[in-house]
């Protein structure tokens, strides 16, 4: 029944992604977030916000379906999807706080601030922190309390450093991919369908659910990005390392 939920469920968010694509790119551009592409094209940027919604559909869908198997009366289901549903909600506020910092920072970040010396000339000489800053100590916060709350009694202390290193390395690595058209996104897709068969086959679908919202909107972004008609930006393609981290570390 899982198995079959899950199919419906990348279904009706990829029917959902496509339609929103095009509103989407209207709405980018109607709001002036353009950027010229390689070839000095002007396109919409920040694309990555579908992804975002695709995140909070996905956490609409576990909600109703969690009280419709209790009007059922089945409590079997009824606790399954209510832990995936408690479990996914952590991830959702972890990953929109994220999506946020990335979405600021495309609206309001330089372009001509790069590395660690620029952030910290940039601070001295405007007595101020960078969006780039902001962003880094905003994900290392996130990092942490996503390690916090994912802690088991039986948990180490390095266990939990570990992770925390993990996750927050991690959020800037599509990032750092998203350079040339559809780098990022073949990278993020490839990885995932590792992480898909490795999840199965040892923990289970159910720990995978945060990987299913991502990647039917990076399936559906994917031919927009390789030609070059939309980028992800920074909140896209931070958006795209968080569902691996969670999903290949369980």
């Amino acid at each position: 029944m899982v198995i079959i939920g899950s199919i419906l469920d990348l279904i009706v968010l990829g029917a959902l992604g496509r339609w929103m694509l095009p509103h989407v790119q209207r709405f980018l551009e109607a709001h002036g977030q353009v950027e010229p592409n390689y070839k000095g094209v002007s396109i919409p940027r920040g694309m990555g916000i579908m992804l975002s919604m695709l995140v909070w559909l996905q956490e609409l869908f576990l909600t109703l379906i969690s009280k419709a198997f209790d009007l059922l009366h089945t409590a079997q289901w009824s606790s399954f999807f209510h832990s995936i549903e408690a479990n996914f909600r952590v991830y959702t506020l972890a990953a929109t706080f994220i999506f946020l910092l990335g979405w600021t920072d495309d609206l309001m970040g330089s372009k001509v601030v790069k590395g660690f010396k620029g952030h910290m000339r940039y601070c001295k000489e405007n007595g101020t922190l960078s969006m780039g800053a902001v962003k880094a100590i905003g994900t290392l916060g996130t990092a942490a309390w996503l390690v916090a709350v994912g802690r088991q009694e039986q948990t180490p202390i390095w266990q939990m450093g570990v992770g925390l290193i993990l996750v927050t390395l991690s959020t800037n690595t599509m990032n750092l991919l998203d350079v040339r058209p559809g780098r990022s996104l073949k990278v993020f897709l490839g990885v995932s369908s590792a992480v898909f068969v490795y999840g199965c086959l040892v923990s289970g679908i159910a720990s995978l659910f945060p990987m299913i919202p991502v990647c039917m909107g990076g399936l559906v972004l994917y031919g927009t990005d390789l030609k070059a008609k939309g980028m992800l930006g920074d909140a896209g393609a931070i958006y795209l390392d968080l569902p691996l981290v969670i999903a290949s570390s369980r």
